[in-house]
């Protein structure tokens, strides 16, 4: 399941406050900062006072979000770092899992607001990495209709519930139409 939308960051704070409030997930961070462990964030304060909501290109800010219901484990796994490339830095932290939720937050730059990102694999996509990627427990082991379930249930929240327009099959959050009315251009609208 793939799913992209607009949102400013009161608009991400809200989906995020939804992730919290609303379903079981766990948030952590897709990569760690250089040098760092992975961050497990436990509200939307935790995620503002880490991240700027506002600023960036896609992808600006990046969580995985698993439950324990999804039956997988999250796995932490070092990424080793050229120190050439990377101010000095020699590692830092990936999470990862094949029934991993991704939400990737995109920000505003150059009165261009990039859209967000909700998705995760699915079961056939999985199954097709499996022999790529061993460290990622069996694909069978995860629990793919409850993540199916889980995913459903934001994009239902966000697409049908907090969305005040639609561009194709991306919603556009009230927020994010706000600021497309005062000469910000929500990215590769025409």
């Amino acid at each position: 399941m793939n799913y992209d939308f607009f949102a400013n960051k009161q608009d991400k704070i809200s989906v995020l406050d939804f992730i919290f409030n609303a379903t079981e997930l766990q948030v952590f961070d897709h990569y760690s900062p250089y040098g760092q462990e992975i961050n497990q964030y436990k509200s939307s304060a935790e995620i503002t006072a880490r991240f700027d909501l506002e600023k960036g290109r896609q992808s600006a800010v990046a969580l995985n979000l698993w439950a324990p219901n999804f039956g997988g484990k999250v796995r932490f796994q070092k990424v080793e770092l050229n120190p050439k490339y990377c101010n000095g830095h020699t590692y830092r932290y990936a999470t990862a899992g094949w029934g991993l939720i991704q939400l990737y937050l995109g920000g505003l730059e150059e009165n261009i607001l990039f859209h967000s990102h909700l998705g995760h694999f699915s079961v056939a996509g999985a199954l097709k990495n499996e022999g790529v990627n061993k460290e990622n427990d069996k694909v069978n082991l995860w629990d793919w209709k409850a993540i199916e379930q889980t995913s459903r249930k934001i994009k239902y929240q966000i697409h049908n519930k907090m969305s005040v327009r639609k561009i194709g099959s991306y919603g556009i959050l009230q927020g994010a139409e706000n600021l497309s009315k005062y000469d910000v251009k929500l990215w590769g609208e025409n």
